[in-house]
C-alpha cells in the first residue's frame, strides 16, 4: 500500500507537521470548525481542527498531566474547578483524579468536538460520564463572567489563541477569572510555543502580570505541537506555584513533584524572556 501523509496547515508556526495515516476515521465541519479523526501506524488517532492536528493517543499525555497536574497541585485542596475548552475530555480526566474535587465544570462551545472523543478517544473522554462532571456548551469568555468567587482553579484549554479563541488570552478575560477565583484561587492556561510565538507568550504574561500578584511561566515536551517545547502561563492569587503544595498521589505516566518543579522556566532566564533581553 502507498504510504499516504497529511500535512498540517497551521497559520501560526513557521514549520508544518507530517503524519503518515492509515486510514480517515471521521470529517465533518461543525458551526465553529472543520473536525477530522485519523488513524496513524505511529501515533495513534489523532484529532485535527481547521487543519492542524490538536493530540494524539500516543503522546496527549505529556500535555494533559503538565495543563492540569500543575496548577492542580500548586493548590493545597481544589475542590471546585472549571476548564474552559478541553472537549476532548483529557484535562478533565486528569483535574478528575484528584479526590479533593467535587465539582469540575468543562465548558465548551463546540458540542461536536465532545461527542466525537467519546466515540473516538475512549482513553481520553472516560470521565464525562463522572458524577462530579458538568458539562456545558457555551461560549467560556461569557460563562465565566457569571461567576464571582465560585472556584479554586480555573483551567483554559483552548486552540491556537488567536481568531474566536484570542479573547481567552487579554486583560479582559482575565479580570473576569480572577473574580470568578476564590480567594486562594489559581489560573493556567496552554500558550505556545516558546521558540515560535514567543511575542505572544511575553504577551500573555504581562497581561496576567496586570491583574494577578503572583505569575509564573512553565514548560513541557509535547512531540507533535510546532516547536516541541511547549508554554503554560499560571497565575495565583495567593499560593506559590514553584513547588507543590501537598504530595502527589494520583497516578500519572510522567508528572511527578520533581517533574512539577523542573518544568519551571529557571528564574534568571524567565526574567531574561520578560525583560525582551533574550530572543531565539
Amino acid at each position: 500500500m502507498k504510504d499516504v501523509f497529511f500535512i498540517e496547515r497551521d497559520p501560526y508556526a513557521p514549520i508544518r507537521h507530517c503524519y503518515a495515516v492509515s486510514k480517515v476515521l471521521y470529517e465533518s465541519k461543525s458551526q465553529y470548525q472543520e473536525i477530522l479523526v485519523l488513524e496513524s501506524p505511529e501515533f495513534g488517532k489523532l484529532l485535527v481542527l481547521d487543519g492542524v492536528v490538536q493530540l494524539d493517543e500516543k503522546y496527549e499525555f505529556m500535555y494533559h498531566e503538565f495543563l492540569a497536574h500543575v496548577p492542580m497541585h500548586a493548590h493545597p485542596e481544589p475542590k471546585d474547578v472549571l476548564i474552559i475548552g478541553g472537549g476532548d475530555g483529557g484535562t478533565l480526566r486528569e483535574v478528575l483524579k484528584h479526590e479533593s474535587v467535587r465539582r469540575a465544570v468543562l465548558v465548551d462551545i463546540d458540542k461536536e468536538v465532545i461527542e466525537v472523543s467519546k466515540k473516538f478517544f475512549p482513553t481520553l473522554s472516560c470521565s464525562f460520564d463522572d458524577p462530579r462532571a458538568i458539562v456545558v456548551n457555551e461560549d467560556g469568555y461569557k460563562y465565566v463572567q457569571d461567576y464571582e468567587g465560585e472556584f479554586d482553579v480555573i483551567i483554559v484549554d483552548s486552540t491556537d489563541p488567536v481568531g474566536f479563541a484570542h479573547v481567552l488570552t487579554t486583560e479582559e478575560f482575565f479580570k473576569f477569572v480572577f473574580r470568578a477565583l476564590k480567594d486562594d484561587g489559581i489560573f493556567c492556561a496552554q500558550t505556545e510555543s516558546i521558540h515560535y510565538h514567543l511575542d505572544m507568550v511575553v504577551k500573555i504574561q504581562n497581561n496576567l502580570r496586570r491583574v494577578f500578584p503572583l505569575v509564573d511561566l512553565y514548560t513541557s515536551v509535547v512531540p507533535i505541537y510546532a516547536g516541541y517545547w511547549w508554554t503554560y502561563s499560571i497565575a495565583s492569587k495567593k499560593h506559590p506555584v514553584r513547588e507543590p503544595s501537598r504530595e502527589v498521589k494520583v497516578k500519572t505516566k510522567i508528572y511527578s513533584e520533581d517533574m512539577h518543579r523542573h518544568a519551571f522556566l529557571p528564574k534568571s532566564f524567565y526574567e531574561r524572556i520578560m525583560n525582551r533581553s533574550f530572543s531565539f
